[in-house]
C-alpha cells in the first residue's frame, strides 16, 4: 500500500526490510525518512510526525499457555496478578491497557518478535505474552506461524493502536514525504485502488 500511495504521486519509494526496532532508531537518529508500522508515543515529539490515515488497527491480544491458562476477571478486562512475567517484543509502541499491567507489577521481558514470544510462552518462560494483529488478518495467525497454535491460546484484548508511516521531522526528506503521503493516500483511496489492495491481500 505504501509503494501504491507514492506511485499514485509519481514519486518512486524505496522499501527495506529490518527489525522494527532497528527502523525506528534509523528514523530517531535521521538516517531513513519514513518507517512502518508505527503508532504514537510521546518520545516521538518534535521527531517523528505520522501520517494523517492509520493503514490499519493493531490489537494488542494477551496470550496465554493452553496448560497454564491466566486468571482473568469476568468482564475480560486486560488485568494480570502482580509478577506475572509477560513477553514483548522489543521497541514496539502497546496500548495504555499493556503499560498499566507494568505499572501494577507485571514484569515485562524482551523478545526479537511475537513469533519469539509466543515460542517462549509455549516453552513456558513466560506466563502471558502480548501479541500484536491488526484488522486485516485472523487473530491466530502467528501463533500458525509460530508452531505455537497447538499450545498457546488468545486471552483477552489489552486495547487498539492505529498504526501507520511515521515521518523524521529532521530528515531533509522527512516532510516533504509526509506531504506526498498524505495527498497518495487520500488519491488511491478516492480511486479504488486502496479497496483493490486490501481485496487482494486478504480475499474474503
Amino acid at each position: 500500500m505504501v509503494l501504491a500511495d507514492f506511485k499514485e504521486m509519481a514519486v518512486e519509494a524505496r522499501l527495506k526490510v529490518v527489525p522494527y526496532s532497528r527502523c525506528k532508531y534509523m528514523e530517531l537518529s535521521s538516517q531513513v525518512a519514513a518507517c512502518f508500522n508505527m503508532s504514537w508515543q510521546p518520545e516521538f515529539q518534535g521527531k517523528i510526525k505520522l501520517a494523517a490515515r492509520p493503514i490499519f488497527k493493531v490489537s494488542n491480544d494477551a496470550f496465554e499457555s493452553i496448560n497454564a491458562p491466566l486468571p482473568k476477571t469476568p468482564d475480560g478486562q486486560c488485568i494480570l496478578p502482580p509478577g506475572t512475567v509477560v513477553g514483548i517484543t522489543r521497541d514496539y509502541e502497546y496500548s495504555a491497557q499493556v503499560m498499566a499491567l507494568q505499572t501494577s507489577g507485571g514484569v515485562f521481558e524482551n523478545s526479537l518478535s511475537d513469533l519469539t514470544s509466543l515460542q517462549k510462552l509455549a516453552a513456558r518462560r513466560f506466563q502471558a505474552a502480548v501479541i500484536m494483529s491488526n484488522d486485516l488478518e485472523v487473530r491466530n495467525r502467528k501463533a500458525q506461524q509460530s508452531g505455537t497454535e497447538d499450545t498457546v491460546r488468545f486471552a483477552f484484548n489489552c486495547g487498539l493502536v492505529n498504526s501507520t508511516i511515521g515521518f523524521s521531522l529532521s530528515h531533509p526528506d522527512g516532510l516533504r514525504a509526509l506531504d506526498i503521503y498524505d495527498e497518495g493516500y487520500r488519491r488511491i483511496e478516492a480511486n479504488g485502488v486502496l479497496e483493490r489492495l486490501r481485496r487482494r491481500w486478504f480475499p474474503e
